[in-house]
């Protein structure tokens, strides 16, 4: 899987929020768009998932242009800031929602459902808590369930909104590592919007640093500390 952002530029009320943003995320690779609040960033990964259309520019996955395709049909799997678990439906059913509404001639009967979300239970280990609700589970718990319902539709891509700012710093920490070895082991590209620089630096393969709607930078954690390619990315590197 390849998706290709280019130039991609969005406007609200006369106000430019994104400026010819293109970057390409390649098949199995971690990318963390960072930047302050109004970069730009929440909206790029908002055009990305479906949920708005851009004013200019194209995506493509794998080639084909996908700009103008729903959210609902592009497959990708999203994990919001606030997790959006259904409060009414255990643990077990919120992962297998996503199973239930896909195309019909994707869908998994109901053992082949079953048995996906007892394998998706297992690996965010909470094997047994399937039966609970998510006001019976811990943030930590219900950023996992968010997870795994993400992955549920095997989605071609993974999308995470600043995931884990509703959690206390030490969960934060534990978490960052357990959601990149997930990520890993399922082998799906993932994109995070964060404005927490170490989050960015501990998960990512690559970064874009944002700025005024434009990425002003796009490396490795390594390329960026040893050459920041703007005044505003080395001032922004070095606040933290």
């Amino acid at each position: 899987m390849t998706l290709t952002v280019q130039s991609i530029s969005k406007r609200y009320d006369g106000a430019a929020v994104l400026q010819d943003a293109s970057i390409t995320i390649r098949d199995g690779e971690f990318v963390a768009l960072l930047g302050p609040s109004g970069s730009g960033k929440t909206t790029l990964l908002n055009v990305i998932s479906g949920l708005v259309q851009p004013d200019a520019g194209q995506l493509l996955l794998d080639g084909r242009d996908i700009t103008a395709l729903p959210a609902g049909a592009r497959r990708f799997g999203m994990v919001f800031q606030s997790y959006a678990l259904f409060r009414h439906m255990t643990v077990a059913q919120n992962i297998g929602f996503g199973l239930q509404v896909l195309p019909r001639g994707d869908r998994l009967d109901k053992a082949g459902r079953a048995a996906k979300v007892r394998e998706l239970l297992a690996m965010i280990e909470m094997p047994d808590l399937g039966d609970r609700y998510p006001a019976q589970l811990s943030g930590g718990q219900q950023q996992r369930v968010a997870m795994a319902r993400a992955l549920a539709i095997d989605p071609a891509l993974l999308l995470l909104d600043e995931p884990f700012s509703a959690l206390d710093a030490k969960v934060r920490h534990s978490l960052r590592g357990s959601v990149r070895d997930l990520q890993r082991r399922v082998g799906v590209a993932a994109i995070l919007v964060t404005h927490d620089q170490a989050e960015a630096f501990e998960v990512a393969d690559r970064i874009a640093v944002m700025n005024g709607g434009r990425i002003e930078q796009i490396g490795t954690p390594e390329e960026l500390r040893a050459a920041p390619a703007t005044p505003f990315v080395q001032d922004f590197l070095t606040a933290a």
